[in-house]
């Protein structure tokens, strides 16, 4: 996932990281903190990786949210701890807040040659055993956003026998069709703001650049660059009025410094990957949650992935949250949350 917020590391010089650190020495004791009081945290161990697993919430009604966070790479389920949409979901349910190997804080001495979709896969598969055992079988569901999206699509592929429900939130399970969408998506939108002779000299470099890229990869960082100027990753973070206390996740968590220094580069993304044509095989109630103005994963690819999803027509459920972009679990917290409880409820 490439939210600018979520971005801020890597566009910090050392020096800024190095006053960080000091200043989250001195105060991050200042404050006794929800984590070191609420919930449960433990390792899950996997193949070299040991990644944290925070489970918060309310555990009564035995039902548990794996939430699968964005990235891979720079990835952490620790940002949406403090997301108000989760927090409201937390006082109907469990959520299960896991970083995947080589993201956020999980730790070991992992090898890159396990930096694939098969082994983040076989990682959550231990992972839903491990929340089957620890809490005597409770039903469980999966919520994907962005590249979550992609492994929780590929995990039910195999495995949806053991879940009771599928949540994607601007889910990038296909990746290749989703950046011909996007290249389409931010060329149109060069096209009006030149019309319209707003910002015409950057627009008309994009589109200058879109000329010569007929075909937009992962790591092309000037298409990723248009998206934000065009906020495709924010549409209005204002909106809904419930603030996110980032401070609280900066001053007060013991994992706030470890996306700034997640070393590791996955290529695996490089190649491709697309499950559209897959999805008919699942079966399982689910619900898409989409941003109407998301340029990342145009909205296009939420119809189209109703459409060719197998459940029954009763089962699956599309909301599109207008005035969100990438994020409606950020950008449109009430509306998120709620929709998420009535499709719990449901199942």
């Amino acid at each position: 996932m490439r939210v600018s917020f979520f971005k801020l590391g890597r566009k910090m010089k050392s020096k800024y990281l190095f006053l960080l650190i000091v200043i989250i020495l001195v105060f991050a004791n200042c404050k006794r903190s929800e984590y070191q009081k609420d919930g449960d945290f433990f390792y899950l161990n996997s193949k070299g990786s040991k990644m944290p697993v925070w489970v918060k919430g309310n555990k009564d009604p035995k039902k548990f949210i794996i939430m699968l966070h964005g990235g891979p790479e720079g990835g952490s389920s620790q940002y949406y701890t403090i997301f108000p949409s989760h927090k409201l979901i937390e006082s109907h349910f469990a959520i299960v807040y896991w970083d995947q190997r080589m993201c956020g804080m999980s730790q070991g001495n992992p090898s890159m040659a396990d930096a694939n979709l098969a082994q983040f896969t076989q990682d959550l598969d231990q992972l839903v055993m491990l929340i089957q055992h620890k809490y005597n079988h409770p039903k469980i569901y999966l919520m994907g956003h962005s590249w979550g999206g992609a492994l929780g699509t590929n995990y039910l592929l195999q495995h949806q026998n053991k879940i009771s429900g599928w949540i994607e939130v601007d889910g990038g399970h296909s990746w290749t069709t989703a950046n011909a969408i996007s290249r389409d998506t931010m060329v149109n939108y060069a096209k009006t703001k030149i019309k319209n002779n707003d910002e015409t000299d950057y627009w008309q470099f994009a589109l200058d650049w879109y000329a010569s890229h007929q075909v937009v990869g992962i790591n092309d960082n000037a298409h990723y660059n248009f998206v934000g100027r065009a906020n495709g990753y924010d549409y209005n973070p204002l909106s809904d009025s419930l603030p996110i206390p980032f401070t609280d996740l900066l001053f007060y968590s013991p994992i706030s410094t470890a996306y700034f220094f997640v070393p590791y580069k996955f290529s695996f993304l490089d190649q491709g990957l697309d499950l559209q044509d897959k999805l008919n095989t699942i079966t399982i109630p689910t619900l898409i949650c989409w941003g109407k103005h998301d340029k990342v994963f145009p909205v296009a690819l939420a119809t189209d992935t109703y459409n060719k999803i197998g459940t029954e027509t009763a089962h699956k459920f599309l909301h599109i949250f207008n005035i969100s972009a990438h994020s409606p679990n950020y950008e449109q917290p009430k509306e998120f949350a709620q929709t998420v409880i009535d499709f719990m409820n449901k199942y």
